[in-house]
């Protein structure tokens, strides 16, 4: 990372406590650098070197919750455009902040194409993208090292921009079958009730 990232981490901003939407192709969910046990692993160490509990550190981080989602979920557009429209999924199954919530480190996912959950590279063709923006955005501190977490800059050589941001809202506008949607205002601008950081 460049000079003015390295003197942010110096002074303490890690992006911990921010939240980040990725409005691409999608996100590899599976991938070492969005781990959330690695995520919640650094998030750990901050509270430490705070010199406070993890609970108490999380609670001063305003992190989303499924329980926010749900709050504000019949004003998304995600459940106004669900299939049948009442926010349900194409699966059947109702559209609500837990099915929207997907980890800490990836706390809103959703295919606005195919109206669905998944929002991985595994079944398109559109390409990793997201996956890479996602990653300079913010690919976390560590990541899995057998029982334990590495760091992610010694180990693999790469850390996000913001390693301790919550991607907060994976937004897949790439489909399974479907060309690219035309990205659109009036459903990005939902995304202002989760006060993120668009990319």
């Amino acid at each position: 990372m460049g000079s003015a990232t390295n003197l942010a981490w110096l002074a303490g901003y890690t992006g911990a406590g921010s939240r980040i939407a990725i409005i691409d192709t999608g996100l590899d969910t599976d991938h070492q650098s969005v781990d959330n046990g690695a995520y919640l692993y650094a998030l750990a160490e901050n509270a430490k070197a705070a010199n406070m509990t993890e609970e108490e550190y999380m609670t001063s981080l305003n992190m989303l919750t499924p329980e926010e989602i749900a709050n504000v979920l019949p004003q998304l557009n995600v459940y106004k455009n669900s299939q049948s429209g009442d926010g349900t999924q194409q699966e059947g199954e109702p559209l609500t902040g837990e099915a929207l919530y997907a980890t800490e480190k990836i706390a809103f996912a959703y295919n606005y194409i195919d109206r669905d959950l998944d929002v991985t590279h595994d079944n398109d063709n559109q390409g990793g993208h997201g996956s890479h923006v996602a990653g300079i955005a913010a690919a976390n501190r560590y990541i899995p090292a057998g029982d334990s977490y590495s760091p992610a800059a010694e180990t693999v050589q790469v850390t996000g921009v913001a390693p301790d941001a919550q991607l907060l809202l994976v937004m897949k506008v790439f489909g399974k079958t479907a060309a690219p949607m035309n990205p659109t205002i009036w459903r990005l601008s939902r995304m202002l009730l989760f006060w993120v950081q668009m990319w």
